[in-house]
C-alpha cells in the first residue's frame, strides 16, 4: 500500500528534514546581478552629474582653469563625465576647422573607439560641467578615461580614478596625443 505525500513524510513515511529546519534560500548575488547593479549605480551618478558638487574649478597660472576634488576618491571610483556632443568624427573635423578661426575658442574634442567605431565628444562650448576643464598629464595622471556602456541607453565617457586622490588635489588626466605633427607644436604635451 502506497502512503500519500502530504507534505511531512516522503513517500515512505519518513519525517522530512524540513519539518525541523526551514529551507534556507541563498542571499547570494552572481556575477552578473552585480556588475548590473554597479551599472544602473554608476547610470545614476552620471544622470544626476553627481560628482560635479565635489570638484572645484580654479585658476592656475600655468594651465588656466584647473580642477581640482574637493572630495577623497578611492582608485575606480567614478569622478565625472566628460560631457558635450556626441558626433561622427568627419563632424568633428569640420568643426576643428572652424573652431581654428576663431582664436578665442579652444578646442575641447575628445576622439576615441567604441564598438569598432571612432566617435568624438565636442566639449568647446561653455557649460557648468567641469569635465571638460580637466588638465592633461602624461607623466603624472591621477584618471583615466573609460566608455560606460549602457547597452540600449547609449554609453558614456567618464573619467575614472586612477589612484587614490586626495581632497585639494588638481584632478589630472593623459589626453593620449602622440601624433607626431601635433607633438611638434606642442612640446608640453609629453613633458607635463
Amino acid at each position: 500500500m502506497s502512503k500519500k505525500k502530504n507534505g511531512t513524510t516522503d513517500e515512505k513515511g519518513c519525517l522530512l528534514i524540513t519539518n525541523y529546519f526551514p529551507i534556507r534560500r541563498s542571499k547570494r548575488i552572481t556575477t552578473k546581478e552585480l556588475e548590473d547593479i554597479k551599472l544602473k549605480e554608476l547610470k545614476e551618478l552620471i544622470d544626476t552629474g553627481f560628482n560635479e558638487d565635489h570638484l572645484e574649478v580654479f585658476r592656475c597660472s600655468v594651465k588656466g582653469r584647473s580642477v581640482r576634488a574637493m572630495k577623497c576618491f578611492q582608485r575606480g571610483e567614478f569622478v565625472v563625465e566628460y560631457k558635450g556632443d556626441l558626433i561622427s568624427v568627419k563632424t568633428a573635423q569640420l568643426r576643428e576647422q572652424r573652431y581654428a578661426k576663431d582664436e578665442n575658442v579652444g578646442s575641447f574634442m575628445y576622439y576615441f573607439r567604441h564598438r569598432d567605431n571612432v566617435f568624438c565628444i565636442d566639449a568647446t562650448d561653455e557649460t557648468p560641467y567641469k569635465g571638460r576643464l580637466i588638465n592633461h598629464s602624461y607623466l603624472k595622471p591621477n584618471l583615466k578615461t573609460r566608455v560606460a556602456d549602457f547597452g540600449c541607453d547609449g554609453f558614456h565617457l567618464v573619467l575614472v580614478a586612477m589612484r587614490d586622490i586626495d581632497n585639494g588635489e588638481e584632478l589630472l588626466y593623459d589626453y593620449g596625443e602622440r601624433r607626431p605633427s601635433v607633438l611638434a607644436v606642442n612640446p608640453w604635451i609629453l613633458g607635463s
